[in-house]
């Protein structure tokens, strides 16, 4: 892994979690790039389209109602790098300024290198669970996660692009680099040209609605194959489990023309 590129993609989750926590909606949406969605397996999916967009829609009464202070990170780690894309696993914690913990969640972040300027493109959620009644919920949405990735790439080599839709939560949300591919119908979907391989699949966070999932995968066309790696944010969205989005990038550090 290319250490420049793992660093610009820390400090872009740094300073997101640091202009979060200076009140400053304006310095906060600065550590974005547009447009921005952010997937989630409830309530509407929001795209903003500009940085002033997002300020006019977000503020911070809310939360500071709820007694938040700041946040910290749990933890936070690079999966994937490319040029101009890399995928960022994190998880924060609200507190209160006694210390008392709030909330917790576990993001995956697309860090994308627009404009020269490395933000965050999107934000895949994965609603987080520490109770342990409810460890086989979580199982179940990580058995029935890696199945859904396993049929929705056997039917994308059968060419079977009808039943390929029905595996997915519109809108569906294909994360690029400076821009976002929406799809609200099965005609708008997108699908990989080429047999695909999978080489890994796992698990980076999974809650009881949702998870975010790794792969690598390897796509024959009609010259060389190709690999690719992705994150994919699955969720159960209105009794329905589909991919809400993805986020695919070339690992080789090859800079094309």
């Amino acid at each position: 892994m290319n250490d420049e590129l793992e660093s610009a993609g820390l400090e872009a989750v740094d300073k997101f979690l640091r202009t979060f926590n200076s009140r400053d909606v304006n310095a906060w949406a600065g550590s974005l790039n547009f447009p921005h969605v952010r997937p989630a397996p409830f309530g509407k999916i929001n795209t903003f389209e500009s940085e002033k967009q997002y300020t006019e829609a977000l503020g911070y009464d809310r939360i500071i109602a709820t007694g938040w202070d700041h946040s910290e990170w749990d933890y936070k780690h690079v999966i994937h790098v490319s040029q101009n894309k890399i995928h960022v696993a994190g998880q924060w914690s609200r507190f209160t300024a006694g210390g008392d913990k709030l909330l917790t969640t576990p993001i995956v972040y697309i860090v994308t290198r627009h404009e020269d300027n490395w933000g965050i493109q999107s934000r895949f959620s994965a609603d987080y669970v520490d109770d342990e009644s409810d460890d086989g919920a979580t199982t179940e949405m990580e058995t029935r996660g890696f199945a859904l990735v396993h049929d929705f790439i056997n039917l994308t080599n059968e060419g079977n692009k009808a039943a390929c839709a029905e595996l997915i939560n519109y809108p569906h949300f294909e994360i690029g680099e400076g821009n976002l591919k929406r799809s609200d119908h099965e005609r708008e979907l997108h699908l990989p040209e080429g047999l695909v391989t999978v080489n890994s699949l796992y698990a980076i966070q999974t809650g009881v609605h949702s998870m975010n999932a790794a792969l690598d995968i390897n796509i024959a066309g009609a010259g060389t194959p190709v690999q690719r790696q992705a994150v994919l944010n699955i969720n159960n969205r209105e009794n329905h489990l589909g991919i809400q989005a993805w986020s695919i990038l070339d690992p080789t550090l090859e800079t094309h023309a």
